[in-house]
């Protein structure tokens, strides 16, 4: 798998899915057959915006949390998924 970062802050994969923010507090997560919306937290304690991926159980989103965590430590700033 590869990604490359667009100029307007999207992550696109060679595997057919991408990640954007619409938001500050909200990610895109786009495949080619679905899209859905994750929400980004913020802790002042932790000084890291928090990604709520768990886990999917849906068939739209088989790697959802796996995706998201690759490409945590290219998006500006410091996310964890949780």
């Amino acid at each position: 798998m590869s990604v490359e970062i667009g100029k307007d802050g999207t992550v696109q994969s060679n595997d057919g899915w991408a990640v954007r923010f619409i938001g500050p507090d909200v990610i895109e997560y786009c495949t080619e057959r679905a899209a859905c919306l994750v929400n980004v937290g913020w802790s002042a304690t932790q000084r890291s915006r928090a990604i709520y991926a768990s886990e999917s159980t849906s068939p739209l989103f088989p790697r959802l949390r796996e995706h998201l965590a690759a490409v945590a430590p290219m998006l500006q700033g410091h996310f964890v998924v949780v």
